[in-house]
């Protein structure tokens, strides 16, 4: 076999693709062929390069993606026999008798066993039963009010109910922890921000304001924090952010909600920020909060 020949089939040997027998033949012709050893190399590094690129997509592109995604799934799931009087089939040399109804009748099967299949909608407490936090893949609010929350089991199903609904704000707050999906992460916070009178919910986004690894997701709960920053609990969640988050705007508006109530009871985390912050307009609001409680910037 020619070098051109071993050359397409680099890709497919380095992702272990090609057959015992191409395998073989591939490897004996890199044994004897200096040149294709060469472009080996140079292939498997490119290959290696592309494997290490790490590239994060942000919130709003995620959010755009899931929602073009329904966009064009929801035509599919609104029945199937609306489309089936649109096709038509024209063969060559045919008439209009049994031959060209074959086809359309074996297409007409796929598409049942296809739509049939789509995720159906239920509501109710009866519903809920198995479902876990790590099957939750996409929330959606309506204009009603209302939230539709798709899951995972043996085939995907929408739950929906409103944000007051018990069962949709747990599943909401466990998809607000899904660690593999910031997106459905943040679309979790965004919404559950107007129900953070609940304890559960402001539990929630505490969580997500100290450990979250998107900093996005984290401004989204410190916004939904900002009316609580007052009680103790959250006041200790702001304490920890602004000691620890590596984003400045967390760690201003940190200060900020701080500052707006007891403030005193902070100083010696703000003069512990003054010892480690580096955002020279960090400082500045720093010390000038201490020289509001009459504290000096240094701790003794």
């Amino acid at each position: 076999m020619n070098c051109d020949a071993m050359k397409d089939r680099m890709p497919l040997f380095l992702y272990g693709e090609l057959g015992f027998d191409e395998e073989e033949d591939f490897e004996q012709h890199m044994a004897a062929c200096a040149a294709c050893q060469v472009e080996l190399v140079r292939v498997r590094r490119l290959h290696d390069l592309i494997s290490e690129a790490s590239v994060a997509p942000s919130l709003p592109l995620l959010a755009e993606c899931r929602r073009e995604l329904r966009t064009h799934m929801m035509p599919a799931s609104r029945g199937v026999w609306s489309w089936l009087p649109h096709i038509s089939i024209h063969m060559p040399g045919a008439d209009n008798g049994s031959f060209w109804m074959k086809p359309v009748a074996a297409l007409a099967l796929v598409a049942v066993g296809f739509f049939s299949a789509k995720a159906p909608v239920f509501s109710g407490a009866a519903n809920y039963a198995g479902v876990t936090a790590s099957r939750v893949r996409t929330i959606e609010p309506d204009r009603d009010g209302r939230v539709q929350i798709v899951v995972d089991e043996t085939r995907q199903r929408v739950l929906s109910g409103r944000l007051d609904d018990e069962h949709i704000r747990r599943l909401m707050i466990s998809a607000s922890r899904e660690q593999s999906d910031p997106g459905l992460r943040a679309e979790s916070v965004e919404l559950l921000k107007s129900r953070v009178g609940s304890n559960d919910v402001r539990e929630a986004l505490m969580q997500a304001l100290q450990h979250d690894a998107n900093s996005g997701v984290r401004l989204k709960a410190l916004e939904g924090l900002r009316p609580y920053s007052a009680q103790p609990e959250v006041r200790k969640a702001l304490s920890q952010a602004l000691l620890t988050d590596d984003t400045p705007a967390i760690r201003t508006q940190a200060i900020d909600l701080l500052m707006a109530s007891r403030p005193s009871e902070f100083v010696g985390v703000f003069q512990q920020l003054m010892e480690k912050e580096q955002d020279n307009y960090i400082r500045l609001r720093t010390m000038k909060a201490l020289h509001e409680m009459n504290a000096s910037a240094g701790t003794f």
